[in-house]
């Protein structure tokens, strides 16, 4: 019953968030700032399609679901991740979580993307607001480069409410800059995970990108909100061996597209190996004029228009559990498809201790 009251409060805050819009009628279909806290932390997360809701005790999950932060009594985590993007953009994370007894887990997890030294435009001097209807030119405005960067700060919290349920949030700051210009936004993580009796089957939900809006020249563009409810299960367990296999689902409602769906599974062999496999539906596009579309209808007036989609959609990855001076470390690679775009790969270094 405590499960089931979670899960729907979660869903109700998490679909009537995700369904209101910036302005009556109006669609926010690739209109969300920040489009850089759209991209997975973590090379585990990402081999696994996304599909990562209902993972426990993990580090990585404080880019992901807060719940899963939680840890054992006293023990701690260190992620270091880095992932070479589209473009020759390099997006990076680094996380340290550490349980604090009674009080719980706490952490603090940075997210860092840009890019320096691009060539700059200045047919027109650059400008920026000071205030409503008043304006001044850039200090930028004569360099012949100019750079930008994204960046998120987030501290989390998280406890083993019960031998079961695990609840976390993560409030964070998230900010843009670019040509000397810079917009700031707040923004809040919440989650909650259940393990049942049922073959080790985990059920969560997650919130995540809640908050203000990042304003350049006063006009606002909201962040990445989503939510997310997910499924995972064992259908192999046997700890004697070190063997396991664990399939996971996400359903996922970003605020700005449709309804997303990850499926991913996981094999662990000898306690040590780890090869994953994830599959992103409905992230297909058409490729049409302005690069992979689906044409969707108005449900207001009736007119059609494009919805942007990438084509991202396998992924697969590795992990591989080590012993280094007393610490158990794990290495993990991710490769994601993007078809007619470049390949992503990632990888991630994480201690436990």
């Amino acid at each position: 019953m405590q499960l089931i009251k979670i899960i729907i409060g979660l869903g109700v805050v998490g679909l009537v968030a995700v369904a209101q819009p910036s302005e009556a009628g109006v669609r926010k279909s690739g209109l969300t700032g920040a489009a850089f806290l759209k991209i997975g932390v973590g090379a585990r997360a990402t081999s696994l399609g996304s599909a990562y809701t209902t993972v426990t005790g993990d580090v990585n999950q404080m880019f992901w679901n807060p719940a899963g932060t939680a840890l054992d009594q006293g023990a701690s985590q260190v992620l270091l991740s880095h992932n070479d993007w589209i473009a020759d953009l390099a997006h990076d994370a680094i996380g340290f979580t550490r349980d604090m007894g009674d009080l719980g887990t706490f952490g603090l997890g940075i997210v860092t993307m840009g890019l320096s030294d691009i060539a700059a435009d200045r047919d027109e001097v650059p400008q920026f607001v000071l205030e409503a209807g008043t304006f001044q030119p850039n200090d930028m405005a004569t360099a012949n480069s100019y750079s930008y960067r994204d960046l998120a700060i987030g501290l989390t919290w998280s406890r083993h409410v019960t031998d079961r349920l695990d609840m976390g949030i993560t409030g964070k700051i998230v900010r843009q800059s670019i040509d000397g210009l810079s917009a700031s936004a707040y923004a809040v993580d919440l989650g909650a995970i259940y393990r049942t009796e049922f073959y080790g089957t985990r059920i969560g939900a997650r919130i995540n990108n809640l908050g203000s809006d990042l304003k350049f020249y006063d006009i606002g563009a909201p962040l990445p909100l989503l939510f997310s409810i997910g499924l995972a299960t064992d259908l192999v367990d046997n700890r004697d061996a070190g063997t396991r296999i664990t399939l996971l689902a996400d359903a996922t409602k970003p605020q700005d597209a449709e309804q997303l769906l990850f499926t991913a599974v996981e094999v662990e062999l000898f306690d040590m190996l780890q090869l994953r496999s994830g599959y992103k539906y409905n992230y297909q596009g058409v490729l049409g004029s302005r690069g992979f579309q689906d044409q969707k209808v108005d449900e207001v007036d009736g007119t059609s228009y494009d919805v942007p989609r990438t084509e991202q959609g396998m992924t697969a990855g590795v992990g591989l559990a080590l012993g280094m001076g007393g610490y158990d470390a794990t290495v993990d690679y991710a490769f994601t498809s993007f078809g007619i775009l470049d390949s992503v790969h990632q990888f991630s270094l994480q201690f436990s201790f």
